[in-house]
C-alpha cells in the first residue's frame, strides 16, 4: 500500500512539468534543439516560444562579445556569448512540490543563428 501511495504521488508531482524538462540540463537541451534547430533564426525560436507558452524575457535580450560569460556560467560552465544575440527564456514554471523555474539561455551568434543553449532549474524551497 505504501509502494502505491509513493507512485502516485510521484507521478502527480512529474505531471506537474512538461516532459521536455524532466531530467538533468543536457537532457533538456537536448529536446530544446530538437524544437529548436541549431542555426535556427531567433524568429523560430520566437514562433516556438510562443506556440508552448514560453516567456521570452525580452528586456533582458543582449549581445556581448563572443566568449563573454553569462549569468549562467556559475552552473553551466560553457555558457558563454556567440558574439550575437544571448536570449533568456523561462521554458517552464510549476510549484510541485515547491516553486521551480526552468531558464534558458538561446546563445546566437552575429549572424544571429542560434549555436547553443544553456539550461538551469532554480527550484525555491523551504
Amino acid at each position: 500500500m505504501k509502494r502505491i501511495a509513493i507512485s502516485a504521488l510521484l507521478l502527480a508531482v512529474a505531471g506537474c512539468a512538461p516532459p521536455y524538462v524532466w531530467g538533468d540540463g543536457d537532457r533538456v537541451e537536448s529536446r530544446l534543439v530538437n524544437m529548436v534547430p541549431l542555426g535556427s533564426s531567433p524568429e523560430r525560436l520566437e514562433g516556438t516560444a510562443k506556440e508552448r507558452g514560453w516567456d521570452i524575457d525580452h528586456r533582458n535580450v543582449r549581445s556581448w562579445p563572443a566568449g563573454s560569460k553569462t549569468y549562467m556560467h556559475d552552473t553551466h560552465l560553457d555558457c558563454r556569448s556567440r558574439g550575437g544575440p544571448v536570449v533568456p527564456v523561462v521554458i517552464a514554471h510549476y510549484s510541485a512540490p515547491f516553486e521551480t523555474y526552468v531558464e534558458s539561455l538561446w546563445l546566437f551568434d552575429p549572424q544571429k543563428r542560434l549555436r547553443d543553449i544553456c539550461v538551469r532549474k532554480t527550484v525555491d524551497a523551504l
